[in-house]
């Protein structure tokens, strides 16, 4: 009889070594849960820690894993009515993860079966929350307001649908939100015209707006501007007063002969001030200053030629006879 290598019957036990921890083994990922089904029932818990892990070699037991990752599930796009009567197109998507994979498989079983069974429910909850409120929540020329709402509807959908739906199936519901709306043609006018009735209402509130507030300013310039001239006229006025009241007081200082001497001294001196710089002056030619800017000498003259403080006239020894 030949007698076999030694490296030949190394290889082969090692061959079957290897097929034997491949029957009686699984290896579990970390973004995996597997779950061992014996006889097609479920043998125990579901496995979620990653590793090498045991079993009993098929047919007796298999190995189902799922992957417990998120996951994007869009809805069909369709019309439903809102509240107040008007039609929109919705579509709508859900994101989603195997969150109990023993509970998953034995309601559902496939990821194909369960996306059905989850586009059904949010098709559902969809129409009852939308059915709940107005086109105005959708459409609107407040991108706040309709922020706001959107939000407030998402939640509400992500309430109802995900209510028990990991008891029931093992699915763990993340998100439900709208991906798209539109307008079918029939409803496309009537937001047309509730857009352009918004408008004209926000122009009349903005223009009464600025008239007021104009008004408000003009008011308020009124004020001020009569404030301002009532202390100018109170300041004039006080300014005149004491001009005439030191006036009076010089006045009264000087005697009555040289009063006119006084004023005339005061016409040079306030002529000699002005002309120390080159200036441009306007006067009336009735104004007593004016013959003293325009005549300077012809004043002097006349004064000079004024009656003597005794009242008589002075003449040449040849005018006497």
């Amino acid at each position: 009889m030949k007698r076999i290598p030694l490296p030949t019957i190394i290889t082969a036990a090692a061959l079957i070594l290897i097929l034997v921890i491949y029957a009686l083994t699984f290896q579990v990922r970390f973004n995996e849960a597997a779950v061992r089904v014996r006889f097609g029932r479920p043998a125990s818990a579901a496995i979620t820690a990653p590793g090498l892990k045991f079993r009993w070699p098929p047919p007796f037991e298999t190995v189902q894993k799922y992957d417990t990752r998120l996951r994007v599930l869009n809805t069909n796009e369709s019309e439903i009515k809102t509240r107040d009567g008007q039609n929109i197109v919705v579509g709508c998507f859900a994101v989603w993860r195997v969150a109990d994979p023993l509970q998953f498989l034995i309601r559902v079983k496939s990821i194909g079966e369960a996306e059905k069974v989850l586009r059904q429910r949010i098709e559902e909850i969809r129409a009852t929350v939308i059915g709940r409120h107005d086109l105005a929540e959708f459409v609107n020329l407040d991108r706040g307001a309709v922020d706001s709402s959107f939000d407030t509807i998402q939640a509400e959908m992500l309430a109802d649908a995900g209510q028990g739906i990991r008891t029931d199936y093992g699915i763990e519901l993340s998100r439900v939100a709208i991906r798209r709306i539109s307008l079918p043609d029939s409803a496309t006018q009537t937001v047309q015209e509730a857009m352009k009735k918004d408008r004209e209402r926000l122009a009349t509130r903005y223009t009464k707006e600025g008239e007021a507030a104009r008004e408000a300013i003009k008011a308020e310039a009124e004020s001020v501007r009569d404030r301002i001239l009532q202390f100018a006229d109170r300041r004039a006025q006080e300014i005149t007063s004491e001009g005439v009241k030191a006036t009076t007081g010089i006045l009264a200082s000087i005697q009555a002969e040289d009063e006119d001497f006084y004023l005339w001294l005061r016409s040079l001196e306030a002529l000699e001030a002005s002309l120390k710089q080159k200036a441009t002056i306007f006067m009336d030619s009735s104004s007593e200053l004016f013959d003293a800017f325009m005549r300077p000498e012809v004043s002097r003259a006349a004064e000079s030629t004024a009656a003597p403080p005794g009242g008589e006239i002075a003449a040449s020894p040849g005018d006497v006879e």
